[in-house]
């Protein structure tokens, strides 16, 4: 198939459809639990969704953060459960990560991107469940606890910042 001079290859259309699906998933898991007032996030976080897969501002890495912060939104607006915020944590894990995903890419290439993004994916998946498990278990709140969840939080936020690429090798 040919669409405005890109090559669409099956891997990357279904790649694509994985991403819309986990990204309505984190937009809409939450639904039951909001407050009417918090009900105009759920169409801005699905035209986000769609926005950040097709079209000229799927270019536009931001798309795909603001998606994901109305997800947070809404459960920070919600108040759901552990269960709810467990699931909507991996479904927005796993939206970020195939957002990002290259648009054109032969079988091959696909399977082998996908590949490279597993340790990632299982490190947030395994942090994930741990803090399911802490929240699950009742602590009283000390200041060691919130010193210790804030340093998670920016370790969290400096793995996840994009990193500058390397200079391109010359040919020979």
């Amino acid at each position: 198939m040919m669409s405005a001079g890109h090559h669409v290859t099956w891997p990357g259309v279904l790649l694509r459809a994985v991403t819309g699906c986990l990204g309505a998933g984190m937009i809409l898991l939450p639904v039951p639990d909001l407050p009417e007032r918090a009900w105009l996030l759920i169409p801005v976080g699905l035209l986000l969704v769609a926005a950040s897969l097709g079209g000229p501002l799927a270019r536009w890495r931001a798309v795909g953060t603001l998606a994901a912060v109305a997800a947070v939104a809404e459960s920070a607006l919600g108040l759901p459960s552990l269960a709810v915020l467990a699931g909507q944590g991996l479904l927005i894990l796993g939206y970020l990560f195939l957002v990002d995903a290259p648009g054109v890419l032969p079988g091959a290439a696909a399977a082998r991107w996908l590949r490279l993004q597993l340790p990632a994916a299982f490190w947030g998946a395994l942090t994930a469940a741990i803090v399911l498990v802490v929240l699950a278990v009742p602590v009283p709140v000390s200041a060691w606890l919130l010193v210790a969840g804030a340093g998670a939080a920016v370790a969290a936020t400096v793995i996840a910042l994009p990193r500058r690429p390397g200079q391109p090798r010359q040919p020979r």
